[in-house]
C-alpha cells in the first residue's frame, strides 16, 4: 500500500508547511527543498509559461536518484543533527528491526543467544546512524569509515547501526511503543529476552519456545 499526496492545494497548503515546521533529518531534506522550490513556481503561476515549466523540469531532474553521492554525503558536513525521541521511534518503525539469535552446537550442546536492534541506511546518510548511536549512548556502526576517502566510502553502499545493550533500548521502546507490526516483533523480542534471563534456553521446552519466537520475528511473521 502507498499513501500519496498530489493535490496542488494539499502540497502547498499542508505538506510544505508541515515539513517547514518539522524539517527532515536525513538527506531527503534536499528533495523537500527542491519540491518547495518547484511548488513556489506553481504558487506564483509561473508554471503556466514555458519558462516556468522548464524550471520545474530542471528541478525534477535533480531529485532523488539523480542526486550525486557527493551531494548527499556532504549535506551533513556542516549540519548539526539533534534527535527527539518521537523521531527516533518513527525512524525505527520505518528502518529498524529487532532480531534474535539462537543456535546450539551439535558437538557440545552449548546454546548461544543474542538480542539486537539494527537499523540500516544508505552509506551517504551514515551521519544519521551516528546521531542515533549518540542518542542511545551505546551500540556501534558497521562498516567503519574512519580514514576512508569519499571514493572508498561510496563503494560501501549500506551502513548499519547495531545495539545489543538491552538496558538502553528496552526502556525507550516501552515508553515510546512502535505503531507498525514491528511492535509485535518488539514484544517477541522482549519475551525472548525474558526467557533467556530465566535460562529457559537450557531446557528442551524453553529452547523450542525461544526458537518459535525467533522464527516469528521480522520476515517470518505471518502477514495476515
Amino acid at each position: 500500500m502507498r499513501f500519496v499526496v498530489q493535490s496542488k492545494y494539499d502540497i502547498i497548503e499542508k505538506i510544505i508547511p508541515h515539513f517547514i515546521k518539522y524539517p527532515l533529518v536525513t538527506s531527503k531534506q534536499l528533495n523537500f527543498e527542491t519540491l518547495k522550490e518547484a511548488s513556489d513556481i506553481v504558487s506564483r503561476g509561473e508554471h503556466l509559461s514555458k519558462e516556468g515549466l522548464d524550471k520545474i523540469l530542471v528541478l525534477k531532474s535533480q531529485m532523488n536518484r539523480n542526486r550525486s553521492f557527493e551531494e548527499l554525503y556532504n549535506y551533513f558536513v556542516t549540519k548539526e543533527i539533534k534527535l527527539n525521541p518521537y523521531w527516533v521511534q518513527a525512524f525505527v518503525d520505518a528502518e529498524g528491526s529487532f532480531t534474535t539469535l539462537l543456535s546450539k552446537s551439535e558437538d557440545t550442546g552449548k546454546v548461544v543467544t543474542r538480542n539486537r536492534l539494527s537499523i540500516s541506511q544508505s552509506i551517504h546518510d551514515i551521519a544519521v546512524l551516528e546521531a542515533i548511536k549518540d542518542f542511545f549512548g551505546s551500540g556501534y556502526l558497521s562498516p567503519k569509515i574512519e580514514g576512508l576517502g569519499i571514493d572508498k566510502i561510496k563503494e560501501l553502499d549500506r551502513c548499519f547501526y547495531y545495539n545489543s545493550i538491552i538496558e538502553t533500548i528496552m526502556p525507550f521502546f516501552e515508553k515510546y511503543p512502535l505503531y507498525t507490526r514491528k511492535q509485535l516483533d518488539f514484544q517477541d523480542f522482549n519475551k525472548f529476552l525474558e526467557l533467556r534471563r530465566n535460562k529457559a534456553h537450557l531446557t528442551e521446552e524453553g529452547y523450542k519456545e525461544m526458537y518459535n519466537l525467533s522464527s516469528n520475528m521480522n520476515s517470518g511473521r505471518d502477514g495476515n
